[in-house]
């Protein structure tokens, strides 16, 4: 009975071989979802399965004139499936490797400008302050770089705590007009 699949196999190898399609499809529908099961089972994707499974039998039909006819095809088949299921890993694992270093570029792009945009920003507060007069300067610094509570500041400076509420107040207020400007060209 065994004899009789290979002479089988052969009859119909040789006929492909003479690019006879009826053989073709035949080998086609006879080692389909063999191919397919057992890329498949490699993938676990039934998208690239299938054309992969495509893509064996495109590779038979072009090697056709150089198919041995007295050996099993079956080989031959699965053959070519894992070298395209190899092929097809190296390609996804390189998608996956170039997308991680985009992702990383992006992520390292956006903080480096996030930090000079800070800088940035920091520079023109700094120069902001500077503009304020000068006893409103001193409370604002006070307050937040000193981190001083209204209390403490009047205090010190020997003024009411509604003087230094008022003060800083005023400061945040210019501070912010002025800031707009810089900061919707940043954003735009």
């Amino acid at each position: 009975m065994k004899n009789k699949a290979i002479h089988i196999n052969s009859r119909i190898l040789r006929l492909l071989r003479e690019g006879d399609e009826k053989a073709f499809e035949y080998i086609f529908h006879h080692y389909y979802n063999q191919i397919y099961t057992f890329v498949l089972s490699t993938l676990f994707d039934k998208t690239f399965a299938e054309d992969i499974t495509q893509s064996v039998f495109i590779s038979l039909w072009e090697k056709r004139e150089s198919i041995d006819t007295g050996s099993n095809i079956a080989p031959f088949l699965y053959t070519i499936a894992r070298n395209r299921v190899y092929r097809q890993t190296e390609q996804l694992l390189l998608k996956y490797k170039y997308e991680q270093s985009q992702q990383e570029n992006t992520v390292e792009s956006a903080d480096i400008e996030a930090e000079v945009n800070s800088r940035f920003l920091e520079e023109i507060l700094s120069e902001l302050i500077k503009k304020l007069p000068s006893e409103r300067r001193r409370i604002f610094l006070l307050s937040r770089k000193d981190n001083l509570s209204n209390k403490e500041i009047a205090t010190r400076l020997q003024i009411s705590e509604k003087t230094v509420e008022t003060q800083i107040r005023r400061s945040l207020v210019f501070l912010r007009e002025k800031m707009k400007y810089y900061l919707n060209s940043l954003f735009l």
